[in-house]
């Protein structure tokens, strides 16, 4: 018994030493265990921080690096590192993949690693680690988990043949990822082009809460990629109101570029409208934009639109300009479309367009005549050398013809029409019309050897009669005007006998033309001795003769040409001697109109006193002088009648007229002359003491003046033969410290000087008279010696030492040369351009000169100083002045009229600068005419009337005969004109036609501002337009798509627009 207690008291010791054991043992892991059970429910409910403190505990309480727990541990420690962004998280997963590579948790590290690259949007390392993960290692939740997110990273780094397989593997099961990965998958395929795959797919997922904003653009953009604008037409309009603010230009413009294929304009164009106000155009959307407007009519803002995509040198804008010229002439606007075919024309990229174009330039530049650089004829010539096998090509040449016949550009009218080799007889025609109006042209710009070259050209086509008829005469007449008497009387002949001649106006006024020939080779001004006064006698003879049958066959008194025939004859016998006969025609022209009657007057008074018939000389100065008093011929017929009174001893009326004409020109030159010779009658009358007044009164108040002073002392010696005192006329040389010693001593230096002069020795002259002044210590004739010495410099063109000499004798007045030199001196500083020194010397000459010629003169001179001197007051009050003038010839006329009104422009009376502007255009067709109409264009730009200023330039352009210079100013202004008013084609246009045609005066200038306004008109050009370039590509801006398990949905992802470049059918 007792050894069976003790069996069983051992039994129980060892059953309980195990239970003690046990008991312990179980102690040893309840503690980690309790904390791993924490960090496990931390983990659980994502309270990562903590959870990983209590895995951490874990790790460190087992020294067993394979005990399960702490291999748990370790795992769900790295996991919380990756869920708390850890910096070393990569570094704590990857060890534990080393440390564990057969642990089945180690598979799923690397899908860890993935997904937390992927959550910080680092698709590169999201992809590295992805595919080191065994998919079939992972749950199937984890897996479509890992597709989605291994195909996301991949299509964000552009992977997407790659991404859309994965996309495609997940769509082939039910999961949570099915409505991103369709969208995804989707997208992929409308990028490749596949759209009927993206748009079933995008179409699945319309109703999609998430996607429905975006997938109505999505369809309605491929809808458009496939050319089905009636599906999307009934498809997105309806979604208008629901597209977001960013995308409504966007879709607005598929829907306009939709009804724009189907041509229906005016709906596309409001569908535009609402893509303008929410997006910025593109060219080719502003040009789908013009084209509707184009099509409903609108054509101001179609040409607007139109114009803003014409600023390349492309297909596109070639279309441009040909509906811009369309536009125009629907608007009947054809200048401007003229301009614009001439635009499209110019573009090669549609051979159609182009063709069509030059065509209807050609035949607007014909009907509009608005054709300053001859387009018509350069166009037409271009088109049929272009197209000669067009339909069009008979067309053009007709036209070409119409264009021949009916330009004002002769010249190169004329260059064209050398071009064509075999013209046919009405081209011959067209020919001798236009050479006989470019000899013409030329003939009136005074280009007379360019217009005899012409005028013989008619006859090689001699087709119409009158106009070689009419050739001869002209050419007759460039000869006169060339001073080429006698070759111009033989080509009036030649006229005379011409078929058809008879039939013009110019054969009855023939033998004038050839009478004033006859008239102007004799020379009339000079007078010869010997043969040459032979030779002189029969010219004048000739003359004659062509004179009176002129006279006689054309008995015109109201003819012009008849009143100058009748002066020229009477001018032929006066200078042959025949006074008796120069008499009577003078006489005969005073009853015929009113032509020069004080010239004939006064050459009537001359011939009377020649036969002595001083009565009758007598009558025809106090006729002259009674009628014409402002003549230029008055103060000379004052003195001569004077002096015939004086020499029929009718001393009262004599001294009666003297005195006349001391009062009325108190200031004139010849004062001492008459004062003399009212001494002179004086002494005649026996009445010393009248006498002696007025000769003292010459030496006392005019002792400049030579000869008079010298008269006056020898006839005080007769004044005291009177008194008897020979005595006392010593004495009184003396008291006037008169040496008769000295005085003949200058008389034998000065008869050198008059003997020079005699024989028209200059160079003798100047030696003289210098050794004279130089060894006179105060001469008498001092200012003779000057004048003569002025006159030879100037004969022979040394106008400064002239000028030196007329000037010493400006500073002496009322000698006898004073006005001579005031005259002579003006005109020399005049040509010199020293307009202020010429201005003292005209202004002078004014308040002293009572010759009308001289007064013209000064008159004419300050006007012009003025006007050159920027005075435009003065030059106004001259230019009055100049126009009252008698007798001024046209070209004073024109330089009157026109610098009048440049004058009133810089002094604000606009009004009264374009009457005088007017006027000058009504009176002449010289360039002073296009330079007026110029200005009067210019007054309408700066008053900002641009469609008047438009008006009046295309008068300027038409303006026959035209001069280049002005004409391209005011095609300049024309491009100012249309700027102002932000036409920028047209300015364009404008200024290039300048660029590439101008050949005329001052070319570099008007190119230079050419080049710089076309300049300027781009730059605005450029800065009024605001636009987009063209999207060629697919632009996709993506966001990261977050876990699906955190409840966030993936953002959307939106296509931007792709313009549509192709163009509309033209």
């Amino acid at each position: 018994m007792t050894k069976t207690f003790h069996k069983l008291i051992f039994f129980f010791l060892v059953i309980l030493w195990a239970n003690y054991s046990f008991a312990q043992k179980t102690l040893i892991y309840s503690d980690p265990y309790k904390s791993y059970k924490t960090a496990q429910e931390l983990f659980d409910k994502e309270k990562y921080s903590s959870a990983q403190y209590y895995f951490k505990e874990v790790i460190n309480k087992f020294d067993n690096p394979q005990d399960e727990i702490r291999i748990n541990a370790e795992y769900y420690f790295a996991v919380c590192a990756l869920k708390l962004y850890h910096r070393n998280v990569e570094t704590i997963l990857t060890r534990f993949a080393l440390d564990h590579p057969d642990h089945p948790k180690s598979k799923n590290i690397y899908f860890q690693l993935g997904k937390h690259y992927y959550q910080t949007k680092k698709f590169k390392k999201s992809i590295e680690f992805f595919e080191k993960v065994d998919q079939y290692d992972l749950s199937k939740s984890d897996q479509n988990e890992y597709l989605f997110k291994l195909g996301y990273s991949k299509f964000m780094k552009k992977n997407l043949d790659e991404s859309k397989v994965l996309f495609n593997e997940l769509l082939q099961r039910q999961t949570d990822y099915e409505v991103p990965t369709t969208y995804y998958y989707s997208h992929i395929a409308y990028a490749e082009g596949k759209y009927q795959t993206a748009l079933e797919g995008f179409r699945k997922i319309s109703s999609n809460k998430m996607f429905k904003p975006i997938i109505p653009y999505y369809i309605t953009q491929i809808l458009y990629q496939q050319n089905k604008y009636d599906e999307l037409i009934s498809y997105a309009p309806s979604y208008m109101d629901s597209i977001t603010e960013k995308r409504k230009g966007e879709f607005a413009k598929l829907i306009a570029d939709s009804y724009f294929k189907k041509k229906n304009f005016k709906t596309s164009l409001n569908y535009y409208k609402t893509f303008k106000k929410f997006a910025k155009s593109s060219r080719e959307s502003n040009y789908q934009v013009a084209f509707c407007y184009y099509k409903t009519k609108d054509l101001r803002k179609a040409i607007e639109l139109f114009s803003r995509v014409a600023y390349k040198e492309d297909s596109l804008s070639q279309i441009c300009y040909y509906h811009m010229a369309d536009s125009y002439l629907k608007l009947d606007e054809k200048d401007y479309a003229r301009n614009a075919f001439q635009k499209a024309s110019k573009f090669g990229f549609d051979e159609e367009i182009k063709r069509n174009s030059l065509f209807n330039y050609a035949k607007l530049a014909y009907e509009l005549s608005y054709n300053p650089y001859d387009e018509a004829i350069n166009s037409f010539q271009q088109f049929i050398d272009q197209y000669p096998n067009s339909e069009d090509a008979k067309e053009a040449y007709e036209f070409l013809l119409k264009v021949y016949l009916t330009t004002k550009n002769y010249d190169d009218a004329l260059k064209s029409m050398e071009k064509i080799k075999n013209k046919d007889p009405r081209m011959q025609k067209a020919y001798q019309s236009i050479v006989y109006n470019r000899a013409v042209e030329q003939y009136h710009n005074r280009e007379y050897d360019s217009a005899i070259k012409n005028f013989k050209l008619v006859k090689r086509y001699p087709i119409d009669q009158n106009l070689n008829a009419m050739s001869q005469f002209w050419i007759g007449e460039c000869n006169y005007n060339l001073k080429e008497y006698l070759i111009a009387i033989e080509n009036y002949e030649k006229f005379r006998f011409i078929n058809g001649a008879i039939l013009t106006k110019e054969f009855q006024d023939l033998d004038f033309h050839i009478g004033y020939s006859y008239f102007e080779k004799s020379n009339p001004h000079n007078f010869y001795k010997g043969n040459a006064a032979k030779v002189q006698k029969e010219e004048l003879k000739n003359s004659l003769k062509y004179f009176r049958n002129y006279i006689h066959q054309y008995n015109i008194p109201d003819s012009n040409n008849y009143k100058i025939a009748l002066l020229r004859i009477a001018d032929a016998y006066f200078l042959l001697r025949e006074d008796s006969l120069a008499i009577e025609n003078y006489a005969l022209s005073t009853t015929v109109g009113n032509y020069n009657h004080s010239y004939a007057l006064n050459q009537m008074a001359t011939s009377q006193g020649l036969i002595q018939d001083y009565e009758g000389k007598i009558n025809t100065l106090k006729k002259l002088t009674d009628q014409y008093p402002n003549s230029k011929y008055q103060v000379s017929s004052l003195l001569n009648l004077a002096q015939a009174f004086k020499d029929e001893s009718r001393n009262d009326e004599s001294i009666e007229t003297y005195l006349k004409f001391i009062n009325d020109y108190p200031n004139n030159n010849l004062i001492s002359k008459a004062n003399v010779e009212l001494g002179s009658i004086y002494l005649k009358e026996k009445n010393s003491d009248e006498a002696e007044k007025y000769l003292i009164k010459v030496l006392d108040d005019y002792p400049d003046a030579e000869q008079e002073n010298e008269l006056a002392i020898e006839l005080m010696l007769e004044v005291y033969n009177l008194r008897n005192n020979l005595t006392g006329y010593y004495d009184w040389l003396s008291s006037r410290g008169i040496d008769v010693s000295i005085q003949e001593k200058d008389s034998s230096l000065w008869r050198p000087v008059v003997l020079a002069r005699e024989n028209g020795d200059c160079n003798k002259q100047i030696e003289k008279a210098s050794y004279y002044l130089d060894n006179i210590e105060d001469p008498i004739r001092e200012i003779s010696a000057h004048y003569y010495m002025a006159n030879c410099y100037l004969n022979d063109e040394k106008k400064n030492e002239a000028l030196f000499h007329y000037d010493f004798i400006t500073k002496k007045p009322n000698n006898n040369y004073y006005t001579e030199a005031l005259k002579y001196a003006g005109e020399i500083t005049f040509d010199a351009k020293d307009y202020k020194n010429a201005l003292a010397y005209f202004s002078t000459l004014e308040d002293v000169t009572m010759d009308e010629e001289d007064l013209s003169l000064s008159v004419k001179g300050q006007f012009y100083c003025f006007y050159y001197l920027n005075n435009p007051i003065s030059t106004i009050k001259y230019a009055k002045k100049t126009l009252q003038l008698s007798n001024i010839n046209k070209k004073l006329k024109e330089d009157s009229y026109l610098y009048l009104a440049k004058s009133y422009q810089p002094v604000n009376q606009l009004d009264s600068a374009i009457i005088y502007y007017d006027s000058i255009m009504y009176f002449t067709k010289s360039i002073a005419a296009a330079e007026s109409k110029y200005h009067i264009c210019e007054i309408a730009y700066e008053r900002k009337s641009y469609e008047l200023c438009e008006s009046l330039i295309m008068e300027l352009v038409q303006q026959k005969p035209s001069y280049d210079y002005w004409l391209a100013k005011g095609i300049l202004l024309l491009g100012d004109n249309f700027t102002a008013q932000n036409d920028y084609f047209n300015a364009k246009h404008s200024v290039e036609s300048i660029i590439e045609n101008y050949d005329g005066f001052n070319k570099k200038e008007i190119v230079d501002e050419a080049v710089l306004k076309l300049e300027s008109i781009i730059k605005l050009e450029n800065d009024a337009r605001q636009e987009q370039p063209v999207q060629q590509d697919i632009e996709i801006e993506l966001e990261p798509i977050e876990d699906v398990n955190s409840k966030l949905e993936p953002e959307i992802i939106e296509i931007n627009s792709t313009e549509n470049n192709q163009d509309e059918n033209k």
